[in-house]
């Protein structure tokens, strides 16, 4: 499943942040044809090291997401401005 067949992804976001490496690997598997790829920009193949890099810093950037943040800011500028 890709990540953009999925409505909402905070719920798997707060499990992976909670520690469930199931919803971890989730986020990995809807995410991995991106990671594919940026790891192929500019070759004729996927470079296996690069790939690994992008999924460390994946993992580094789900952990440390603010989510409460985030849906607040998405909330605020989706307000109606009078």
């Amino acid at each position: 499943m890709h990540y953009t067949q999925i409505d909402n992804l905070v719920p798997v976001i707060l499990a992976a942040q909670g520690g469930d490496d199931e919803a971890m690997s989730q986020l990995l598997r809807m995410f991995n044809h991106d990671f594919n790829r940026e790891a192929a920009f500019g070759k004729s193949y996927v470079d296996p090291d690069l790939k690994q890099e992008l999924q460390i810093k994946f993992v580094y950037i789900v952990k440390h997401f603010d989510v409460e943040k985030h849906l607040a800011e998405s909330f605020t500028n989706s307000s109606p401005r009078h």
